[in-house]
C-alpha cells in the first residue's frame, strides 16, 4: 500500500503553543468564578489535559469544578476561546512554530503526499497561525474542532476518520504524526499508523505509544517510511493496546 496522506496534529507539530490554551482557558474560568489551572505544575497540565480537543477539555474542567455544561453553554465557551486565542496570537510578535515544520512542509509537497491537518481547536485558532505564517497553500484540507459535533466529543477519532471520507482515503494509506497521548490515540483509533515527536513529552514517554517515535520532525526518515508503506520493510513492532484518553 502506497503512502498517499499525511496526517499533522496542530499543538506540538505546526506550533508549540499550549501555553496559550492553558493561560486562555484560566481566563475562561475566571470569568465564571471557577478555581483557574494550577500553571506551575507543568507535568500536571500536560499528563491531564493537553493533547485533548477544546470541547473534551473545557467539559472536563467545569466538571471538575461542579459545573456541569448544557449543550449551549459549552458552544458559547469554545466561541469565547476561539477568540481569546486569536487575540493572544496576534499579540505575539513571533509565532513559536515547530523547529523544521516548513522544510517537513515543503519535503511533503516534493514527495507529492497530500497534508491534512488534524486538530481539536477552533478553526479560527488554526487559521490564524496559518495565515500569519503563510502556511495554508501547504494543507490540502483542514479538519477542526470546529467540525465536531457535541454530541460526537466521546467519539475517539473522529476528527481523524472525517478526514479519511473527505479525500476518499483508508487508513493504510495515512500516516498520522502527533506530539501528545490524546493525538496518538485518537489516530490510533481511526486505524492509522502514527508517528510520535518528542516536542511536548520525553520520547520514552511516547513510546509504546506510536509505530514510530523521533525527537522532532528533522529526524523523520520519509524515504524510509514511504518504503515501508510500500513493501513493508522497517516494520514497526506491534503496539500494546492503547486506550482513548477519557
Amino acid at each position: 500500500m502506497t503512502l498517499k496522506a499525511v496526517l499533522l496534529g496542530y499543538s506540538g507539530v505546526v506550533v508549540n503553543d499550549e501555553n496559550v490554551h492553558a493561560e486562555v482557558i484560566n481566563q475562561l474560568l475566571l470569568a465564571d468564578n471557577l478555581r483557574p489551572l494550577n500553571l506551575a505544575d507543568q507535568q500536571g497540565y500536560r499528563l491531564l489535559y493537553m493533547g485533548h480537543r477544546d470541547a473534551e477539555r473545557i467539559r472536563t474542567l467545569w466538571g471538575e469544578r461542579g459545573r456541569v455544561l448544557p449543550p449551549k453553554q459549552l458552544q458559547t465557551l469554545l466561541e469565547q476561546k476561539e477568540q481569546l486565542y486569536q487575540q493572544a496570537m496576534q499579540q505575539r510578535s513571533r509565532i513559536p512554530l515547530i523547529p523544521h515544520l516548513v522544510e517537513t512542509l515543503e519535503r511533503l509537497h516534493r514527495l507529492d503526499l497530500d497534508i491534512i491537518l488534524v486538530s481539536g481547536n477552533a478553526a479560527g485558532e488554526v487559521q490564524e497561525v496559518l495565515r500569519r505564517c503563510q502556511l495554508e497553500s501547504f494543507f490540502r484540507l483542514q479538519i477542526t474542532g470546529s467540525d465536531l459535533p457535541l454530541d460526537k466529543i466521546d467519539s475517539p477519532g473522529y476528527l481523524h476518520r472525517l478526514a479519511l471520507e473527505h479525500l476518499s482515503l483508508t487508513a493504510r494509506e495515512c500516516l498520522g504524526i502527533e506530539a501528545t497521548y490524546p493525538g496518538l490515540a485518537a489516530g490510533q483509533a481511526a486505524a492509522i499508523s502514527m508517528l510520535g515527536i518528542a516536542t511536548l513529552f520525553p520520547l520514552h514517554m511516547l513510546q509504546r505509544r506510536a509505530n514510530w517515535v523521533v525527537d522532532g520532525l528533522a529526524q523523520v526518515e520519509w524515504d524510509r517510511l514511504c518504503r515501508w508503506f510500500a513493501t513493508g520493510e522497517d516494520r514497526p513492532p506491534t503496539l500494546d493496546p492503547v486506550l482513548p484518553s477519557s
